[in-house]
């Protein structure tokens, strides 16, 4: 009986110790332990080894805990007359302001680490001076957990920014942004980065079955994911992204449609050059049943002179032939990826392959960024837009394969570490064969204009 009841005692000074906070611990040190010594419940020597046990959790707990709260309040206001569709004669400007309002909290202590975010997206005005309704969301909620010093997992809503972003993005610039709902495991060391994750999604709890038929929105069932970036040497690295994506059919709810995509970039960088390669494939079957055959590529020459960086590069997304029947799609779908700063600001092509009648794109472009100093950033995006196969209008006719082209002006004004303001200015010079695509009248330029502010600082820190 004695022997039992001095374990219980040793049991729960070793819980308290464990789990209390610094001044607790202390005080366990100081009364406790020589209460039990003097009532000789307790040697000596277990005395010593829940003191050095109260040592070591001081220790803990007075290092690596950190809390901190971050804010995001970016308000935008855009002029748009000729945004993502040619305008008429008919048509008036749109101008409005949206905003995004993000707090952050992170938290993190030795091989644990917590992030979330919350948001509210809104236009100004949308919801009136006495609404109840909003826009308040979860954007990110995800919790690190380490396995080894260079493995660890990530599980909950999280975004998924691989490579350049082309194929799977965060869609930053939208106000809402993009993000997955699923597991990733990440390991990471000096020369590779490897992340798999995967998503299985379903709209509601369920009884039975795993039916998955969203009504409001278009989103997988099913997604893998697996990126790797690998640096070969001092001057080559390289990077593969293998997607599988599946969706449900609609007609029948026990089959699956997968889409495969696979490929990679071989990037060289040598002092002031750096040259790019990319290319993916995809295959497989879309949510139709059709069976897909696409591909796509990008080439970039980067060279950096002084204070002037100049990107001289193409995209390329296969499309299909409208003089030809194919059992097959060739039309390539930039998954989950950005289009934004890829194919014009815009914005005539982003939804693929609608945006190009299945047809294709060949995007040449040409950028220039001046740093004029540490505060001041110019920048001045060329591109030309060609349908990348023979396209027709609905009179039947084959188009011609040259579609315009597009100058993005922007200037970045960094105003301190936590405010950043950005003013930009875009415009096209559209041919006829745009009005198949976008409708409207191509002999009337398109403009698009906006000024955005960011304000970025952390609200709160406390480190223990």
């Amino acid at each position: 009986m004695k022997k039992t009841k001095k374990t219980l005692y040793l049991a729960a000074i070793t819980i308290l110790a464990l789990f209390s906070n610094q001044n607790m611990t202390a005080q366990i040190d100081s009364n406790l332990t020589k209460l039990l010594l003097e009532k000789k419940i307790i040697t000596q020597r277990e005395a010593d080894s829940l003191s050095v046990l109260n040592v070591f959790n001081q220790k803990v707990n007075s290092e690596n805990k950190n809390f901190s709260i971050g804010l995001e309040f970016r308000p935008r206001t855009e002029y748009r007359d000729g945004y993502r569709q040619l305008r008429t004669a008919d048509t008036k400007a749109a101008f409005f302001t949206t905003q995004r309002s993000r707090l952050d909290f992170n938290y993190s202590q030795p091989k644990f680490k917590f992030h979330t975010s919350i948001q509210d997206i809104r236009v100004l005005g949308q919801y009136g001076q006495t609404s109840t309704s909003g826009s308040l969301n979860v954007f990110e909620a995800y919790v690190d957990a380490d396995i080894t010093d260079q493995f660890f997992v990530r599980i909950g809503r999280q975004k998924v920014d691989l490579d350049n972003g082309r194929l799977f993005s965060q869609a930053n610039w939208s106000q809402a942004g993009r993000a997955h709902d699923g597991i990733n495991l990440i390991y990471d060391n000096n020369s590779i980065h490897s992340e798999f994750f995967t998503s299985f999604n379903q709209t509601a709890e369920r009884i039975f079955d795993t039916d998955f038929s969203p009504t409001t929105f278009t989103n997988y069932k099913l997604l893998n994911v697996h990126y790797l970036k690998a640096k070969l040497n001092e001057h080559f690295s390289l990077t593969t992204i293998n997607a599988a994506d599946s969706y449900q059919s609609k007609t029948t709810s026990g089959t699956l449609y997968t889409r495969g995509t696979s490929g990679g970039r071989l990037d060289f960088e040598k002092g002031n050059l750096y040259v790019t390669l990319s290319g993916y494939y995809q295959y497989g079957q879309l949510q139709t049943a059709e069976r897909v055959s696409a591909y796509y590529f990008q080439p970039e020459i980067q060279l950096k002179n002084g204070k002037l960086t100049t990107r001289l590069g193409a995209e390329f997304m296969s499309g299909e032939n409208a003089e030809k029947v194919s059992d097959f799609s060739k039309s390539f779908v930039p998954l989950y990826g950005v289009a934004w700063k890829f194919m014009g600001n815009m914005d005539y092509f982003t939804t693929f392959p609608t945006d190009v009648k299945k047809g294709g794109l060949f995007n040449p472009y040409l950028f220039f960024i001046y740093d004029l100093n540490k505060k001041v950033a110019l920048r001045s995006d060329f591109h030309l837009f060609y349908l990348g196969n023979k396209t027709k209008n609905d009179l039947g006719n084959t188009i011609n394969s040259y579609l315009g082209f597009e100058n993005d002006l922007s200037v970045k004004y960094k105003c301190n570490s936590f405010i950043t303001a950005d003013f930009g200015f875009s415009y096209m010079a559209a041919e006829k064969s745009m009005e198949t695509l976008k409708t409207g009248n191509s002999n009337i330029i398109p403009v698009w204009s906006y000024v955005m502010i960011t304000f970025k600082p952390e609200l709160f820190s406390f480190k223990k």
